[in-house]
């Protein structure tokens, strides 16, 4: 389309141009080559040539009058449209290209680059303290927000840092990765991998080849960025908290409202004595109460509503049979299978390794006394985990510990693939550690001397663990078999060989739990996955429904009619990536915010679930509306409001509480050693203008008070004493200033940061580009 408008303009502009050209030309021609050679050759016949010059001229003139404004407007029209669909282009140099911001706070954009920037450097953090976890949609959608936010709070503190002289110089940074106390996320990061050791040398000599490597240095530099931001924060709570302090008003009236306490008699008014049918409420009438109390009905940020039917990606009856049949078929097999752990690998779609298993090991599957009991080379099942379906096939039983405590001296062979050590010489070595622990050299100084598993970085000078059962598959399976296998007080010299290490190991069993039955078992297991058969019918039953419910009300009478049950997710945010109930889903958002209300959807596929919606609550910013979903709520305030006004009505001019509770068929009440500090009363509840009005110095004694228009009635007292206990022994100011200063020192930073966003301009516009 804009190819095309191009073509037009351009060619619109050629045509003035070229009219133009034709008319100078053609009056130049007349000029030279019919004017002149005309009047030259009738020079003789004077008269007539000049009348015919003449008239030839006034027909070029009358060219130039008529036409010339005509080509110069095409010539105009065609060059402003070229700026036109220059500045609509979306090029770099446009005059109205699209913008590239997510949004802005105070006028300061963030533009989309930085903030993608930022969620990647975000994600390769996560993925370096968890390398083996994954990044799925609903963590997606968690930390964009999360950056998001991020971004916001650095744009609102970074004047404030300006101000306050806030500053980290390079030393500090320095101090950050590789002092004695660095930040905690350094810390983790580049603590060794093998003993979870910080070291800063080792630091100092990871963060030197990081530099080196140009592939790193764009997250390298994002990583000490954030280093030096949480530094930023850590220095401005800690100034925030600084400033907190208590006065001592403050205390002394804390500790008035502590040790004061109040007798009082009392009617209580129920709002329920008046039924709700007698009350009716207008909406005039709830626009005015909110007004009234805009603060309680102010929507800070918009938000919408669904109602939705889903129908459940579930395995049907014909794909369980389908896997259990299928084990079945393997059952005769694997009881013969030669090497189980090469058909295991072959047939199941989750390794479990061939290990002992404890009956608290076996508790998550539905048949541990089962396993336990079944004899060595019987298969069990196929038997549902609640997720696959397996096949048990028993190896061997014994008598294990459940637990073990070992201490041991390591000399290595081999370190990660790499030789550390001829075996020959590793083998004399270990005689010789154990030779001098027999000889009663104090295990821990035979540890410092001769074990490759001790190190300044890992200053285990003990040599000792403690091993589960569990743990055992994990631990070299020389050494798991001794240890679990052998006496308490026994020692042995085992050769080990895996993948992260080679060589010796002296070992000495200090003690072991009770033994119990464990059982050697082989697991094959084969996940209960829906079927395409069974996909297409659910999809189909959505389907079917979806065509139905083409508007609001075929909505609710199709799934009525379906029997299938509707549910509500409310409070979706136009840049949300979760729907509550259901999980993430960024294209039924999108959809939701494009969509006018009673508005019915195409079928979703969300996580497990095929979802048809319905518009179902718009709440913009602002003045809560009044609408089928806020009506009921807004009603209720106002009815209780009305209420509290009837029964005031009904009790003026009674000057007495038994006046009042004969009239209203009520009894007065009393409660006893009411506290100002807690605001609850004995048999009323959290009732605290009732509190408070008990506690009015101006409010005398044995007097009656007005109506009290509280939570669950109007109340009218009648205060029969006050007391004010003397605290026993001398008071701790300081103590008690440390207790309230406690907690505000660990909010107040929040506390204003949250006062700045309120208070900011902030426009988040990600859901025009997500």
């Amino acid at each position: 389309m804009i190819t095309m408008f191009k073509d037009k303009v351009y060619l619109t502009f050629c045509c003035g141009v070229s009219f133009l050209q034709f008319h100078y030309t053609l009056s130049t021609f007349f000029y030279l080559f019919v004017c002149f050679p005309f009047f030259t050759l009738h020079l003789r016949n004077f008269r007539k040539t000049g009348y015919i010059l003449i008239f030839v001229m006034a027909v070029i003139q009358t060219i130039r009058d008529k036409y010339a404004k005509l080509a110069g407007g095409v010539i105009v029209l065609a060059l402003v449209g070229f700026i036109l669909m220059d500045a609509t282009s979306g090029s770099s140099g446009g005059l109205f290209r699209k913008s590239t911001a997510v949004g802005s706070i105070n006028g300061d954009k963030i533009d989309y680059t930085e903030y993608d920037a930022a969620i990647r450097n975000r994600e390769e953090e996560m993925k370096r303290q968890n390398p083996d976890g994954t990044i799925d949609e609903m963590t997606q959608a968690q930390l964009r927000d999360q950056v998001w936010m991020d971004l916001v709070n650095s744009r609102l503190m970074k004047d404030v840092e300006e101000k306050l002289g806030i500053t980290v110089g390079k030393s500090e940074l320095n101090d950050l990765l590789t002092g004695p106390n660095p930040d905690p996320v350094v810390r983790q990061t580049l603590a060794n991998r093998e003993t979870g050791i910080f070291n800063p040398q080792e630091a100092a000599s990871i963060i030197a080849q990081v530099k080196r490597d140009p592939t790193q240095k764009a997250a390298w530099e994002a990583f000490e960025a954030d280093v030096v931001k949480r530094r930023y924060t850590s220095k401005f709570n800690a100034l925030v908290a600084g400033s907190v302090y208590i006065p001592k008003f403050i205390l002394d009236d804390q500790n008035d409202a502590r040790n004061s306490f109040a007798n009082i008699n009392y009617v209580k008014l129920p709002y329920a004595s008046i039924p709700d049918d007698k009350v009716k409420v207008t909406d005039d009438e709830i626009r005015k109460y909110m007004e009234k109390h805009k603060v309680m009905f102010q929507i800070k940020e918009g938000s919408r509503g669904i109602e939705y039917v889903a129908f459940n990606i579930v395995p049907s009856s014909e794909d369980s049979a389908a896997v259990f049949n299928e084990l079945e078929r393997l059952k005769a097999e694997f009881a013969e299978a030669k090497d189980v752990e090469a058909f295991v690998n072959r047939n199941s779609n989750t390794p479990f390794p061939i290990t002992y298993y404890s009956r608290t090991q076996l508790e998550s599957l539905p048949n541990p006394d089962e396993l336990l009991n079944a004899p060595v080379n019987s298969i069990t099942g196929p038997f549902y985990d609640g997720h696959n379906y397996m096949l048990a096939k028993i190896e061997d039983k014994k008598l294990f510990p459940d637990s073990v405590t070992v201490r041991h001296i390591l000399v290595k062979t081999k370190d990660k693939g790499l030789a550390t050590l001829s075996d020959s010489a590793a083998k004399a070595r270990i005689d010789s550690a154990a030779a001098l622990v027999k000889a009663g050299m104090p295990f821990d100084s035979v540890v410092v001397r001769y074990s490759d598993d001790y190190s300044t970085e890992n200053p285990n000078i003990s040599g000792e663990y403690t091993f589960t059962l569990p743990q055992k598959p994990q631990i070299s399976t020389e050494f798991g078999d001794f240890a679990f296998e052998g006496q308490a007080g026994s020692s042995k010299i085992v050769k080990v060989d895996n993948d992260s290490y080679s060589g010796y190991h002296y070992i000495e069993i200090i003690r072991q739990s009770p033994a119990s039955n464990v059982a050697k078992i082989a697991f094959i297991s084969k996940e209960l996955n829906v079927s395409s058969n069974t996909n297409s019918a659910l999809y189909a039953q959505a389907t079917q429904f979806a065509n139905k419910a083409n508007n609001a009300a075929a909505f609710e009478k199709t799934a009525k009619e379906m029997s299938v049950t509707t549910a509500r997710a409310d409070g979706i945010s136009e840049n949300s990536f979760l729907v509550n109930g259901l999980g993430s889903s960024r294209e039924l958002v999108k959809w939701l915010y494009e969509s006018d209300m009673g508005t019915v959807s195409p079928i979703f596929n969300v996580g497990d679930k095929y979802v048809v919606a319905k518009v179902n609550n718009i709440l913009p910013a602002g003045l809560a509306p009044i609408n089928e979903q806020t009506r009921p709520i807004l009603e209720g305030y106002v009815r209780k409001s009305k209420k509290a006004q009837m029964l005031l009505d009904r009790t003026k001019g009674k000057n007495s509480l038994e006046a009042i509770a004969q009239a209203e068929q009520q009894t007065v009440g009393t409660a006893d050693s009411i506290n100002l500090a807690q605001g609850f009363i004995p048999g009323l509840g959290n009732e605290p203008k009732v509190a408070g009005y008990a506690f009015c110095k101006s409010f005398k004694e044995n007097t009656l008070s007005p109506g009290v228009a509280g939570n669950d009635g109007v109340y009218y007292i009648k205060v029969s004493g006050r007391i004010t206990a003397s605290a026993t022994g001398e008071r701790n100011l300081p103590v008690e200033r440390q207790m309230i200063e406690y907690s505000l020192k660990n909010s107040a930073a929040n506390m204003i940061m949250n006062t700045m966003k309120e208070s900011a301009k902030v426009e988040d516009r990600r859901a025009k580009i997500y």
